[in-house]
């Protein structure tokens, strides 16, 4: 992955956090299985962080325990070369359609759990984070009971996070602001707009601070003696 798509660790959890919800990709007997699953983040204890949520019995998905990798999807948003400003001069590299978008893939372990205490304790974590103002008492609680067999725990260890944001970065600033704008504007990506702004912007202006300081200093060592002299009787 280039550097300049990558997330720091704390801002791909963040996204995962706010997410909720993504693909379950698991390898077992019968090949790969995928499931959409929403889910809870544990709060850090000091461990490994973990997700928590349940899987319906009938979906074997829950037998494929050991390796798996969770795929977390953020906003995302074409990007037509018509919403790219023109550019009075040559431009070093084209400007092409692309894609903008954000994705987080969580590799860790996949564990089940049938211990019906357990699974109430991820069905109230899970309806907390969705629902704050509904209880399992309001199901009500024995019926909830009830159906607990018919669902399996799923406890997912996270080894390793691995976050890409790729949000016009290779773009200037005056670049990224106009176009992240034009999605505003659009109505069907604003979300993306905010995470160009957020994650994307900072990254752009600390290359172009660089960039700058870098074009003055060959500025300084390219003035001849004699001009440096004279600068130093004007003072």
């Amino acid at each position: 992955m280039a550097e300049q798509f990558a997330m720091t660790t704390t801002d791909a959890l963040a996204e995962v956090a706010a997410r909720s919800v993504g693909d379950l990709v698991t390898y077992g007997r019968r090949g790969i299985d995928i499931t959409y699953l929403p889910f809870v983040l544990l709060p850090d204890d000091g461990g490994p962080r973990r997700l928590t949520t349940h899987i319906a019995r009938t979906n074997l998905q829950w037998q494929d325990e050991g390796a798996a990798t969770w795929v977390v999807h953020g906003p995302d948003a074409y990007i037509s070369p018509g919403v790219v400003p023109a550019q009075p001069q040559p431009q070093r590299m084209p400007t092409v359609p692309t894609w903008n978008y954000l994705v987080v893939h969580l590799r860790g372990r996949l564990i089940a759990h049938h211990d019906d205490e357990w699974k109430l304790r991820s069905l109230r974590d899970l309806t907390a984070r969705h629902e704050p103002d509904w209880r399992l008492e309001n199901g009500p609680i024995a019926a909830i009971r009830r159906m607990l067999p018919a669902i399996v725990g799923i406890e997912f260890t996270i080894d390793e996070i691995i976050g890409k944001a790729k949000m016009s970065q290779n773009r200037s600033s005056a670049d990224l602001l106009s176009i992240a704008a034009t999605l505003a504007d659009a109505g069907h990506s604003p979300e993306t707009s905010e995470v160009m702004r957020r994650l994307a912007l900072p990254y752009i202006q600390a290359r172009e601070e660089r960039v700058a300081r870098a074009r003055e200093l060959q500025v300084r060592r390219k003035r001849p003696a004699n001009s440096a002299k004279m600068d130093d009787r004007a003072d």
